[in-house]
């Protein structure tokens, strides 16, 4: 048996725990550069903003004060979830962190399920202050559908009936594009051939869906039957890669503000596959112009591999560096730049070792991320940097409606007067 438990409105919900004032108010949490609508409060959604709207169609209910728009605070959202699931990971036998705001738990076995989820659900509401809703069903697909009726009900639990009649009949209340691995772009197509809810897709021919979807298709069958074949992934899988990139807040025509950029994506980059305990075999750079202007849309990517996996921020900076002088263009104007690590590979027992190289420089280098990731965890980020992401502000996205940062920045803590 599995639960699916889901964070409502997660990064309004975020923003709400800070700043109670936003609780019943419509709310929406803008993209990078407050571009668009990535995020709605149920009060939001009353008023027919759809997902994803660009943020220039809702600045007129912004303007009247019918509508508050916040920035996207990725520090403070991805810190809640943590906590979150650090919470929720007591309620089950196992959990599998499935996004930033979902987890499936193993509560097979579990006496009184409704009253152990009614306690999760209350517990991680006083301890970090998260509305959640819980799904139930016998295999992790049913789970997910489930967690979407949860969200209607009272008590924020929804269980699915067991196989046979009564599911038969939940599932055709569910349409089509509601299942977890079809969704809309599946949809249409199984529509084309009159699959038009959960439980057409329940009684396909595993033959005809195998044929045309292969085992993935098939799987999804079987789960909505009632038969589980995705169990719990404790570990997730390793990362083949790591990107690291961002639309610029203003068009870039300068070199140092593009070089400024790129060392910090390549910083950061690097920051996350120690955290992550990999390591690079190639990395690779791109800028991009911007392609709705009339201007030279000058960029380009280029590639550095090494013989030897690096997680070695200096290394990695100064070659992605080398690499922005190198595709860099006079007159070109930039809108956005990324760093792409590849081939990467886990560092365990120590690193690696190699005829070419000296090991003791590659034991000296990694006592020297170590100190500057533990500087950095435990007095913020950015505490210790390298120089050259130092040289410039200007590229940075747009973020005039950010919330602070209370729970990951020293200086924005909350201060009781």
């Amino acid at each position: 048996m599995f639960a699916l438990i889901d964070c409502n409105s997660f990064y309004v919900s975020c923003e709400r725990v800070f700043n109670p004032k936003l609780r019943g108010v419509p709310v929406v949490v803008l993209s990078n550069n407050d571009g668009c609508v990535v995020a709605r409060s149920p009060e939001a959604k009353a008023l027919n903003i759809p997902m994803g709207a660009p943020a220039f169609e809702i600045k007129d209910l912004l303007a009247s004060g019918r509508l508050v728009a916040r920035s996207s605070n990725y520090a403070l959202y991805g810190d809640l979830s943590a906590r979150v699931m650090e919470v929720l990971a007591d309620f089950g036998i196992r959990q599998e962190i499935y996004s930033i705001d979902e987890c499936f738990l193993d509560v097979t076995g579990i006496r009184d399920l409704e009253a152990t989820l009614a306690k999760a659900r209350a517990r991680v509401m006083q301890w970090v202050g998260i509305p959640v809703s819980a799904g139930v069903g016998p295999t992790k697909t049913l789970a997910k559908l489930a967690s979407e009726h949860a969200k209607a009900e009272v008590s924020g639990i929804h269980r699915c009936p067991d196989p046979g009649p009564a599911l038969t009949a939940w599932l055709k209340a569910c349409s089509v594009e509601d299942v977890w691995g079809i969704g809309r772009r599946l949809g249409p197509k199984l529509r084309s051939a009159g699959v038009e809810t959960a439980a057409d897709v329940a009684r396909i021919k595993d033959t005809w869906m195998q044929q045309r979807y292969g085992v993935t298709g098939l799987r999804v069958v079987q789960e909505l039957r009632g038969e589980s074949c995705l169990p719990l992934e404790d570990m997730p899988e390793p990362k083949q890669s790591l990107c690291v990139s961002r639309s610029f807040g203003t068009m870039i025509t300068d070199l140092d503000d593009l070089v400024a950029a790129v060392s910090c994506f390549a910083e950061r980059g690097a920051e996350k596959l120690r955290l992550g305990g990999l390591a690079a075999k190639a990395m690779m750079v791109w800028i991009n112009g911007n392609r709705f202007h009339d201007d030279p849309t000058a960029g380009g990517s280029a590639t550095r591999t090494y013989a030897t996996p690096v997680d070695f921020s200096p290394t990695l900076v100064q070659d992605a560096i080398r690499i922005v002088r190198e595709l860099f263009c006079e007159g070109g104007r930039y809108k956005k730049a990324g760093v792409l690590f590849s081939g990467l590979s886990v560092v365990a027992g120590g690193r690696q070792e190699s005829l070419f190289i000296d090991q003791e420089e590659v034991e000296r280098q990694a006592r020297m991320m170590k100190t500057l990731d533990q500087v950095n965890r435990h007095q913020g980020r950015g505490t210790m940097r390298i120089g050259s992401s130092l040289l410039s502000q200007r590229w940075k996205p747009l973020v005039g409606n950010r919330s602070q940062r209370f729970t990951t920045s020293w200086d924005e803590l909350m201060v009781a007067r």
